[in-house]
């Protein structure tokens, strides 16, 4: 009886470890539970406390790559001209900034800068009797002005700014979009860039020689690459060939570059509110939507420049006329044949391909226009890539400027 009792108690003890075995681990298990679902819950629902720090890390240094990379250049901006400039009168020298009639500048108001004179048929007979200064729609033809030297620039109007960029062209019409390969500004000319176009929209457009960068020194044409810092927007001059767009070593010499003497032509004649520089491939499209016409086509302009395939007259510095034939080819001296002006702006299809601060891949600068020497695909429109060490007899400038 006493074994059966023991017994009894024994079995009730065992019960009771197996219930609380059960109660145990079924707590467990709801921890687990529990604990699974919070860290869920923070891994899942919250993902912010899952990256942490590291988080916090990669969002600054984000910060820091795009502050370095994307510089703000609305700092350069300004708003368009609001303030009347003095009046001046046809061929009078400017002794500030001014306007022919004394009113605000825009695109159809050029702005005479400081050191300049506005110009017309009268003074220049080459000059377009529509292009007049004062009237209505005569900046439609080609305003000129002249330095104390004789330079000449064409005022481009630029009354769009959303149309002010390069330009691919095809039926003698702007295309929409153009080729990725052709890139302005690049990384390293952003600001100056800028600079640039803030002033174009400011005055509503910018000046561009009207001859090719002519050489003051060559007593006959360039026939090798050589430095001359004597350089002249004039008509019969020589015209600037075997020059490479920035300055290297060519045969053993330094050799001064496009850009430089660019930059420095304005330095070198006092100018004192203008900015010189190689023409912005931004600035030769702005030009060709300014030109283009029926007769000037800038997708076929084999009719109206100095191609080899061209037959045109032109006039040496005593008046004396002489023909060029087709077939024939010959680099003309700036500005000598009326056919390869448009809007009072000589030889921009033809005579000489022109350096342009717009770039293609690496070391490599876009030329515009065609050249003498060639006919088929030769076009004011065209795009041709040059390392920029390249100097050779087809290759010359052009000179542009902004107000400041």
């Amino acid at each position: 009886m006493k074994k059966t009792k023991e017994r009894r108690v024994i079995k009730v003890n065992e019960n009771r470890h197996i219930y609380l075995s059960r109660i145990l681990l079924i707590i467990f298990i709801l921890a687990v539970v529990i604990s699974t679902v919070v860290a869920i819950f923070l891994f899942v629902i919250n993902p912010s406390k899952r990256q942490g720090k590291s988080n916090m890390v990669d969002n600054n240094l984000i910060n820091n790559v795009v502050e370095s990379t994307e510089p703000d250049y609305t700092k350069l901006d300004e708003e368009i001209a609001k303030e009347e400039l003095q009046k001046i009168e046809l061929n009078e020298f400017a002794k500030v900034n001014s306007t022919i009639d004394g009113n605000i500048p825009c695109f159809y108001n050029p702005v005479i800068p400081q050191g300049f004179k506005a110009i017309g048929t009268q003074q220049d007979k080459t000059i377009d009797e529509k292009a007049k200064w004062g009237q209505e729609n005569g900046y439609l033809y080609g305003l000129v002005i002249e330095d104390e030297k004789g330079n000449q620039f064409v005022w481009i109007p630029v009354e769009n700014l959303e149309v002010f960029k390069t330009t691919d062209w095809q039926k003698n019409q702007p295309k929409e979009a153009i080729d990725i390969t052709y890139v302005e500004p690049s990384k390293e000319e952003e600001e100056t860039y800028y600079k640039m176009y803030y002033k174009v929209k400011k005055y509503g457009g910018f000046y561009i020689g009207r001859y090719e960068t002519g050489d003051l020194t060559a007593t006959g044409e360039r026939t090798e690459v050589k430095n001359s810092d004597s350089l002249g927007i004039r008509k019969h001059l020589n015209a600037y060939n075997y020059i490479p767009f920035k300055q290297t070593a060519i045969n053993g010499r330094e050799i001064t570059g496009a850009q430089e003497l660019a930059i420095n032509f304005g330095k070198k004649n006092n100018y004192k509110t203008a900015v010189t520089s190689v023409v912005y491939g931004t600035q030769w499209d702005a030009m060709l939507r300014f030109i283009v016409s029926e007769q000037n086509n800038v997708n076929n302009s084999v009719t109206w420049g100095n191609y080899s395939g061209t037959e045109l007259l032109y006039r040496d510095i005593n008046g004396n006329l002489y023909r060029k034939e087709s077939g024939e080819t010959r680099l003309l001296h700036t500005g000598v044949s009326e056919t390869t002006k448009a809007k009072n702006i000589y030889d921009i299809a033809g005579n000489l391909y022109e350096w342009t601060m717009e770039t293609s891949r690496n070391e490599t600068r876009v030329v515009r226009g065609g050249c003498y020497v060639l006919n088929i695909g030769q076009l004011a429109a065209s795009r041709y890539s040059y390392k920029d060490t390249t100097a050779n007899n087809a290759i010359g400038f052009r000179i542009s400027f902004y107000v400041e």
